[in-house]
Formats: C-alpha cells, structure tokens, sequence
C-alpha cells in the first residue's frame, strides 16, 4: 500500500524485531469463546493496537527503513511512528510473501540451478538455467535450449542461490525518511491489527448454604494471526467499539503448476516437494506460515493457562477508559501465533444470591399446559452483595457441590451474560428448567369487547414438590405498543422492563393458585 512516490532511496535500512511491544485488545463485536475459536485465520473480526519499541540506526540523508514482523493483520493507514529525525515522505506495506509461486514470479530472467536425479541409478546432476516463466508452467532455458520443467517424468528441482529483492518472508511495514544526521534513535511504532480478540467467561460455584456462590472470571485471549507477542504488557477493553470493516491487502500465495501437455497428463497438480518443504521450514523458523499450511501443522487448537492452586493469582485492574472499562493484567503475558490462551481477572467468594423460578406468558399464544419453571438467579453487583465489580459481557458456567462418597462438583447449567454489567446494576442468569417446580396455565374465559380488544382471564396453579418453601415469579410480556391492561389479579403485580410481574410464595410440597383478567389490544 503505497501514500506516495518518489526516487530511489540511498540507503536501505531493516528493523528485524521489536525490543518491546504492549498490546490493548478491543471487542468490536463480542463474542463467546466458542464463537472466537471456530473463526478463521483469514477473518478480520477483532481489533488490538500495538505499540512497538524499536531501536534504529539511520543514516544520514534518504533512506527506507523497513519495520519487519509487523503483524499480517495490520492496518496500513493506522501505522505511526514517533521519534524520527525527520518527516516521513512515504509508507509502503509489503505483503508479498515467500512461497513456491512468487519465489518463481520474482526470479523471471534469473538464474538458477536444475537439479535432476537419474530414476535409475539414483545419481544427481546439476546446471544452470534461466527461467523464462512461472509459476504457471515452469519453463527454462537450459543451454539455450527450452524445456518445461516437470513434464519428463523425471524428479527435478529447482535452487536458489537467494530470495529475490523484495520479497519477505515476513509481514513488512516500511517508511522513507530523509535524515539530517545519521545517529540512532529510540522509536516508537504503534499501528492498530485484526484477528486479536477477546472473550470473558466465568465459573460460579455454588456454597451448600445455598446462598452464595464464589464466582471466578477469565479473560479468553485468541491470536489468529502469525505474530506473537512475547513477555507483553496486555490489556483488555470492554465495551461495544464501534468502527467501519476493515478490508485488508491479501497475500497472493501462488503456487507452482506445469503446464504439459497434453492436460498435464505428466504430473498433473504438481508441486516440487523438495522446493516446497524447505521455504515452508523456513518460513515457519522465522514465525510466518501460510493458513493453509498451518491446517497440515500439528498444533494444540487452544492452550490453557492453569490457574496456580496458591497463592491466586493477582486481580487484574480496572479502569475508566472514557465509556469503556479497562481491564490491565497485573503481570505480563505471551500470547502467541495462532494461540488462544486464558487469564484470570476476577475472583469474589460469598457472592450473595437469590433464587426465584419464573414462568413467562405470552397471552397472545394459547396457554402451554404443565410447564416447569426455569431456574432464576438473581444477583446485585454491589460490594455489600460481594461484588461491585465490572462485569463485561460472556458465559457463565455454574457448579454445585455434591455430597455423597465424597465431596464432588457438578455441572449446573449455563448462562451467557448478554451485557457488560456495571457496578450497582441488578443481574441475573438462568441455569435451566427445575424438575420439582411446575405451572399448569389455563385459558378460562376469552370474550371480544370490540373489534380491537379482547378480554381475558388467566389462571395458573403452581405445584411446589420441594421440601422448602420457593419463590415463583410470572411474567406476562405486552409486546410493545399493541400492550395489555390488568383489570384485576387475585395478587398484585410489580413491573419488569414494562411488563407485569406477579410474585408467589409457594409453600413447601404445596401449590399456589393465580387468576387475573387483562384487555389485550389486537
């Protein structure tokens, strides 16, 4: 991606690595964790900024300096640079990288060096040829002589002495600047990239006095990319980030095919293991490979870090970022190519609870019969509750303990918390359907009052097989603006979010019985 032009520059000058780096992952859509593995390498979800420290020797007068092992997801118009002697007058973007194909297109007119091995006796012999084109169809000129490679049958192969100018094995980011003095000099690049994300997801483990649970949080880091970030000061930000689709440069990765004939009937789909394996070997030493090739490496899909049994590990800290919460981990952390690994950032013990059972109706849809009512826990995020923490938005896993030959925890159901929950704001999560709380609603009367009302009675007999007393809610949902009215309940209703909510004692082993009459708008 090229800002400008202008002439040759006099010197050439390469950053390989960065001497430190920090990263700050955005959500600019979030995402559950099983949502971010499955994406691909090739997807743009995610944002990060990265801010590198590099140390530069420059020369005096124009020069291009090369900033190597950027990441493949840069976004070319995002990068800065701080700390040059001079203005910069061009930035370049090379993202033409090494593989069979374009190692062919960029050596045209170059010479190489056949190798052939002889079918029978095993024995290899050597010269040196000009290639006339590729990838698609290999031809040489071997002596003044014009052959297409791969199309006798034998085993042949193609060396080269080096890899053509401008051609990288990594993701290059490069500027020219024109220096009044040579000298070196601490800079600072910062840029913004795709395919980091970040996820939350939290355990909470029920205590047996069965009003309170300790709820632990981790923080999902996921690198798609094929650049890592080693010993990084990382960060996290939660909130809805809002920005445009980012539509990177793609890295034309050709490959190499014959072109015999007749259809390549020879070797048809070939491609020089040889050639192929050592620019794969070498692009993997120096941490670049291709989506495609990372499907035949043998690699762990996901590696977890395991929480310490003691001491726990430091709380993350959190701050205000404008609107948005900033969670900064205590400790530096690796994340690297093409990883996704898990960091713990919250853990409260005795967070207080209730549990309710809820049924919801819709009086626009005929009562259902004897349903179970699902299982409702409702928490307050208030220090005095044992919270007062952000919470950002993810998956809640809940676990119970069991008692029996042994103490043992078991699964309870799961939640996704849908929102980032600030401090001081009401939650809840629902962990399933109870087997033992149960409601049998019934339709008794439904008369037209005219052409656009209705008039209708409910009743609801709710059975409690428990040996405790529980609390059931029932919520009728109005369904915006065409709505209901309660004309009379035989208990008083309160609202959630708009829509009447009555809340029932049901004694233990007994049943509770409900009847209200509403006017609904067709």
């Amino acid at each position: 991606m090229t800002f400008g032009a202008s002439p040759a520059p006099a010197a050439d000058v390469i950053s390989p690595a960065s001497e430190a780096v920090a990263v700050t992952v955005y959500r600019d859509q979030p995402m559950s964790t099983a949502q971010l593995i499955s994406l691909g390498d090739n997807d743009t979800h995610g944002l990060a900024l990265i801010i590198e420290t590099r140390t530069i020797d420059l020369p005096a007068g124009r020069s291009r300096l090369r900033f190597a092992g950027v990441t493949d997801g840069i976004i070319p118009q995002s990068a800065a640079v701080e700390g040059l002697p001079a203005r910069i007058i061009e930035r370049n973007f090379d993202y033409d990288l090494l593989s069979p194909g374009s190692l062919l297109a960029r050596s045209v007119g170059q010479s190489v060096r056949v190798v052939r091995t002889d079918r029978k006796t095993g024995r290899r012999s050597e010269e040196t040829a000009i290639l006339r084109s590729g990838p698609d169809g290999v031809v040489l000129d071997v002596g003044g002589k014009i052959e297409a490679l791969k199309c006798g049958g034998g085993a042949e192969r193609l060396v080269f002495d080096h890899a053509p100018a401008g051609l990288s094995d990594k993701p290059t980011l490069s500027v020219e600047v024109n220096a009044p003095s040579a000298g070196r000099f601490t800079v600072r690049l910062s840029y913004l990239t795709v395919r980091l994300d970040w996820s939350a997801d939290y355990v909470a483990r029920i205590n047996p006095d069965g009003e309170t649970l300790d709820l632990t949080g981790w923080i999902t880091l996921a690198n798609r990319g094929a650049v890592g970030f080693a010993n990084a000061p990382t960060e996290v930000v939660a909130g809805h980030l809002a920005r445009r689709p980012v539509d990177l440069p793609s890295t034309p990765l050709r490959w190499v095919q014959p072109a015999c004939w007749p259809g390549q009937t020879t070797h048809s789909g070939w491609t020089d293991p040889a050639m192929l394996q050592a620019v794969r070997r070498l692009r993997e030493e120096r941490g670049f490979l291709a989506p495609d090739e990372m499907a035949n490496k043998v690699m762990p899909m996901m590696a977890f870090a395991a929480a310490p049994a003691a001491p726990p590990p430091p709380p993350v800290t959190q701050s205000n970022l404008g609107d948005y919460k900033l969670y900064t981990l205590a400790e530096r952390t690796t994340v690297a190519a093409r990883q996704t690994k898990q960091v713990r950032f919250l853990s409260q013990a005795a967070v207080k609870y209730e549990t309710v059972y809820r049924i919801d109706s819709n009086p626009y849809q005929p009562p259902s019969g004897l349903t179970p009512a699902r299982i409702v826990l409702k928490f307050d995020n208030k220090s005095a509750e044992g919270l007062g923490r952000p919470l950002p938005s993810g998956n809640i896993s809940v676990r119970r303990a069991q008692t029996g030959d042994g103490p043992r925890e078991l699964f309870a159901g799961e939640y996704p918390l849908d929102h980032d929950v600030p401090v001081g704001e009401p939650f809840e999560i629902s962990t399933g359907s109870a087997s033992d709380v149960a409601v049998k609603s019934t339709l008794v009367g439904d008369t037209p009052v005219n052409k656009h009302l209705t008039r209708r009675t409910y009743e609801f007999i709710a059975h409690n097989a428990k040996a405790k007393a529980v609390t059931l809610e029932i919520r009728q949902f109005r369904y915006g603006a065409r709505g209901s009215k309660v004309l009379s309940e035989t208990a008083p209703h309160a609202f959630k979010s708009g829509d009447p909510l009555w809340r029932l004692t049901l004694p233990a082993g007994g049943e509770q019985t409900l009847r209200y009459v509403v006017d609904m708008t067709q």
